[in-house]
């Protein structure tokens, strides 16, 4: 959701596609970005394109360790703030914050129609990259 929100085409075939979960999917695939396991290998990512996507040194966090206000700083710069959730089973793209719920986040979510986590009962880590629009 990230890549496709920042207009960044995925390479497939000698040609470019627009992003989504089905593009990106067989590009990883093709390009070793899952473990054995199935995990996705954040790494890999910024090789869609690596002139707007890159994995910084800040960009693996296994534990809720960003404070609200973190989240919210790089939210507003327009950051791609990745949540895990689901006790660690599950990531969603967080697109904001209730400004009168300090704890809710609003998301998007690829596997199921929930649109919030609670930032201290569900997150459990996070996945940052920085990403400029194409």
């Amino acid at each position: 959701m990230s890549i496709h929100g920042k207009n960044i085409l995925i390479p497939t075939n000698g040609s470019y596609l627009l992003s989504n979960p089905g593009t990106l999917n067989a590009w990883l695939r093709g390009n070793n970005g899952y473990t054995m396991q199935n995990d996705l290998k954040e790494s890999v990512v910024p090789g869609v394109n690596p002139s707007h996507i890159s994995w910084p040194a800040d960009g693996m966090h296994l534990s809720n360790d960003i404070p609200m206000s973190g989240i919210r700083s790089m939210l507003s710069a327009g950051r791609p703030v990745i949540a895990n959730v689901m006790h660690g089973q599950h990531f969603v793209l967080v697109i904001g914050w209730d400004t009168k719920d300090a704890d809710t986040l609003y998301i998007n979510d690829p596997g199921f129609t929930r649109t919030t986590y609670s930032y201290s009962k569900d997150v459990v880590g996070w996945r940052l990259f920085d990403m400029l629009q194409a």
